[in-house]
């Protein structure tokens, strides 16, 4: 796979950067390997954060090339297989809609994946027109199976220029959990100032890096996130291209996201973009010391913690699986040194994870159902961390809960429940 070495920031480029924590090598999460794949060796590719010295956007610098990664593997990650993302997105389109929209406007959302959102829109306003971008072909085609119209390619200014000469200018454009794995930032803000019109809005939601830092959550660090933003370097970055940030909210997605809404015209602030902005001056959020050097030390700390938790279960013979074949939990157990010796078996709710391997350790991930055929554990790791709520209210009356199996949290001070 090719990696791009980058010798600039994406934002403002720079050339310094201090380095916040080196992860060691990793494989690419979303890389399942399939039974027959299993005699083959993984690649496993450097994952190491560093912040520019100028912007303070803290990033990759050395990352693997986006199409490989959504364009030569089967990205098997479909929105509409996640608990509790249709009726999250159903809330978030209905506030587009009432803020910002009226009949016949055009919708944009790039990273669409398979038009969970989009298909709000087409079915409480089906007079808005809506257009998809997504460059992962596999969700591309099932969101197309739903009569949403998706273009299978990555945004780009190239590309906005064709859909605003086919189908004219969007009155919002949406990037959710997507602007994180774009290597070209200026390109992307480019292409929306084009596309967007005058009186339009940008609405970004994306990691926040106050988040990760107040949580101590490495979880969403892995080859597919470029960058980890916050409101100042979207604010300082969005002003180069004559935009602005008018709005921002810290919402419970991904275990705490960041928010945006972007225009082009003179609309006021609003109060709470001025309470986060008070905020993150306050606890020096874009600061490389002392908060991003405190972050490198939590983090070491809460891995080793999980590393003595979980190896201390095994040594009693105890069994453990993982709950959640999440991206983010690979990052956690591979940083804190726990592999195939530990975890015996992933569950996953999604069909299209289900029959396929980890990567790197080749452990098996199976149905729900299969678990309680080849027998329960006595924990469960929880490795998609932002749904735990949603996995121990689910499993509160199941067997393994009745026979005294416990869950183990991994994120923060981690939680045995």
């Amino acid at each position: 796979m090719r990696i791009i070495h980058n010798k600039t920031c994406r934002m403002c480029d720079s050339t310094e950067f201090n380095t916040v924590i080196d992860l060691g090598m990793h494989p690419l999460v979303n890389s399942l390997v399939r039974k027959e794949d299993l005699d083959k060796k993984d690649p496993v590719f450097p994952l190491v954060v560093k912040q520019c010295k100028k912007c303070n956007l803290v990033q990759l610098v050395n990352i693997i090339d986006s199409y490989e990664i959504y364009k030569n593997v089967d990205y098997l990650f479909f929105s509409s297989d996640m608990p509790g993302l249709a009726d999250y997105f159903g809330e978030y389109a209905h506030d587009i809609m009432a803020r910002f929209l009226e009949n016949q406007d055009f919708v944009v959302e790039i990273g669409s994946n398979d038009g969970i959102m989009l298909n709000v829109f087409k079915k409480e306003s089906p007079r808005l027109k809506i257009l998809g971008v997504d460059p992962a072909t596999n969700v591309v085609l099932r969101a197309l199976k739903r009569g949403i119209p998706t273009v299978p390619l990555f945004f780009s200014e190239r590309l906005a220029y064709q859909i605003k000469s086919e189908w004219g200018q969007a009155k919002v454009i949406i990037g959710n959990n997507c602007i994180a794995h774009l290597n070209d930032l200026q390109d992307l803000i480019k292409g929306v100032r084009l596309l967007l019109l005058n009186d339009g809005v940008f609405i970004i939601e994306c990691n926040y890096w106050g988040g990760m830092v107040k949580n101590t959550n490495y979880s969403l660090i892995y080859h597919d996130h470029y960058s980890f933003f916050s409101v100042k370097v979207w604010q300082q970055f969005a002003a180069q291209y004559g935009m602005r940030v008018f709005d921002a909210e810290v919402t419970p997605a991904q275990g705490g996201s960041l928010r945006m809404f972007l225009c082009k015209d003179c609309r006021p602030a609003t109060a709470r973009l001025k309470e986060l902005e008070q905020e993150e001056e306050e606890t020096l959020l874009n600061y490389y010391s002392p908060t991003s050097q405190a972050y490198c030390d939590n983090v070491g700390r809460v891995a080793s913690r999980l590393r003595y938790i979980v190896y201390g279960i095994k040594k009693q013979c105890k069994l453990i699986a993982g709950y959640g074949a999440a991206a983010k939990g690979f990052t956690i157990l591979k940083y804190s040194g726990i592999g195939a010796g530990h975890i015996d078996y992933f569950v996953d709710d999604s069909p299209a994870k289900q029959g396929w391997y980890t990567p790197v350790d080749h452990i098996p991930i199976i149905s729900r159902a299969e678990a309680e055929n080849r027998g329960l554990p006595d924990y469960f790791i929880i490795l998609a961390p932002n749904y735990a709520n949603v996995i121990v209210e689910k499993e509160k009356n199941s067997e393994f809960r009745k026979r005294g199996g416990k869950f183990i949290v991994p994120i923060g001070d981690i939680l045995i429940v």
